[in-house]
């Protein structure tokens, strides 16, 4: 599948319950905050399923079930909740 709908990313991702990583897929700009679509294309996966897209991005902003530090200390997580919370609300 190639160019999949924001709604198909953010429902896959949502199935990893993970409040933060659907914060920062819907902050994603691809100037500061670099989301699925990028990570898909870094790994020459634009083609490849919903689901694979999404697992290499969940895989890359990921440490042990945690956001990357690196990741981490570039967010402002309250100002992504204030702007993006009732969306990410939706899709949990």
């Amino acid at each position: 599948m190639s160019n999949p709908s924001d709604d198909a990313l953010l429902t896959e991702l949502a199935t990893y319950q993970n409040r933060k990583l659907l914060l920062w897929q819907l902050a994603a700009d691809g100037r500061s905050f670099c989301g699925i679509q990028f990570v898909a294309r870094e790994h020459d996966l634009q083609n490849a399923p919903v689901d694979k897209q999404v697992q290499a991005f969940v895989d890359d902003m990921l440490s042990d079930g945690e956001v990357r530090p690196e990741y981490d200390a570039m967010a402002d997580w309250e100002a992504l909740e204030a702007n993006h919370g009732d969306t990410a609300d939706q899709y949990l």
